[in-house]
């Protein structure tokens, strides 16, 4: 099998083993990958209260009612206790039909569109297993087909790439390269995976590493044909890492101390289930249909 392999640094760019673009330029000392969202550091902002009609109640019935519910995170015990469901039959509010969307004429509005046309995201979808936090396999499937599954290792441990859904990339020749990111994330840890097997006799297949450098981001493509779409995804992932890394990783040790001070406040304070109030009505007509289109579908 054939090995490529790239090793990201400040100054040296290798990518020309890839016929790729050199995307740092060392003469001005920024960075050229760059996050534009904040992170998610795992803080938990409170839902804002919905805004309710001034509804005219008819009738209510009120419910005791033995309720168990998922618990609010893995690990914990589900939430159990008796609620009080309070349902109001209310006279029609009247609320006002969605808005349904306007379609423009053909060729409308072109005088008001900017003559500068928005760069396009690229859709990147990524499939990553990070082993002991030290070494990630990646899976990339390239528009969407699974029999162009191109394999990855990265010495990068992608839990590091939680918390956003945006980068951009820009190259030294101007390109601006805009990304929305879809990464579906598992975590191995080998020793603990081991151990467990071993408890039912069996033993344990520990992955075939290559041999990347700790340090800078590095990766090597061990599996797949990728095209040049594809290679500049990959390295541009590795070169986000290299001007984001202490941001990312920052967030994400920010996100598991939020967790575990949640967990530990959940289990000194378990929650409760909450009452319910449901309101309902009688409508004079469905959604989106007047009362003389039901008269027409009626025949009346």
């Amino acid at each position: 099998m054939k090995f490529l392999s790239v090793h990201l640094t400040a100054f040296v760019a290798l990518l020309p083993l890839f016929g790729q673009e050199l995307i740092r330029d060392p003469s001005t000392g920024a960075s050229d990958a760059t996050i534009p969202v904040p992170i998610s550091d795992g803080t938990q902002l409170p839902a804002p209260l919905p805004v309710l009609p001034n509804f005219k109640i008819k009738s209510t019935v009120v419910l005791e009612v033995d309720v168990i519910e998922p618990p609010p995170m893995v690990g914990l015990p589900p939430v159990t206790g008796t609620i009080t469901e309070t349902v109001h039959l209310v006279e029609d509010p009247k609320l006002p039909d969605p808005v349904a969307p306007i379609a423009l004429p053909q060729g409308a509005g072109t005088s008001q569109v900017p003559s500068r046309t928005p760069t396009p995201s690229r859709m990147l979808a990524v499939s990553a297993t990070v082993y002991d936090h030290s070494r990630t396999l990646l899976r990339f499937h390239t528009r969407g087909n699974p029999a162009g599954e191109i394999t990855v290792w990265s010495n990068l441990d992608f839990n590091d790439f939680g918390g956003f859904t945006s980068f951009e990339v820009n190259t030294a020749s101007g390109t601006l390269r805009r990304y929305q990111l879809m990464l579906s994330l598992k975590n191995e840890d080998t020793q603990a995976r081991a151990a467990f097997l071993a408890g039912y006799g069996e033993e344990y297949q520990a992955p075939v590493i290559p041999t990347l450098a700790d340090g800078a981001p590095a990766y090597q493509i061990v599996g797949g044909s990728p095209d040049q779409e594809c290679r500049d995804m990959i390295a541009d992932l590795h070169h986000l890492y290299q001007d984001e890394g202490p941001r990312m990783k920052a967030a994400y040790l920010a996100r598991l101390k939020a967790e575990e001070d949640r967990r530990a406040y959940l289990l000194v304070h378990p929650p409760a289930p909450k009452d319910v109030t449901i309101h309902f009505w009688e409508r004079e007509h469905p959604v989106g249909m007047s009362a003389d289109t039901i008269k027409k579908t009626r025949g009346n």
